[in-house]
């Protein structure tokens, strides 16, 4: 994921369903650093990046962090337009 981008989100989405989080883990890092410098929770940007967390945890704190950068990377002229 090099660029952040709703589909970049809905992409990761549909393979951390299908295969979970450790299997995705770079995309995972690149998705926390991005949710970090854009304000989300830090509890919950530190929860998705453990490793020695729970998968279902992870997978909990997955969904808080992708919603919470859907908004940020949701752009209202292209909603408009479309």
């Amino acid at each position: 994921m090099l660029n952040l981008t709703r589909i970049s989100l809905l992409t990761l989405g549909r393979r951390v369903a299908e295969t979970g989080i450790k299997p995705n883990s770079a995309d995972i890092a690149t998705l926390a650093m991005a949710a970090g410098n854009a304000g989300v929770s830090p509890v919950l940007v530190s929860i998705l990046t453990d490793d020695t967390a729970p998968e279902v945890v992870r997978l909990r704190a997955y969904e808080r962090v992708s919603c919470a950068m859907s908004r940020v990377t949701y752009r209202t002229d292209v909603a408009a337009a479309a």
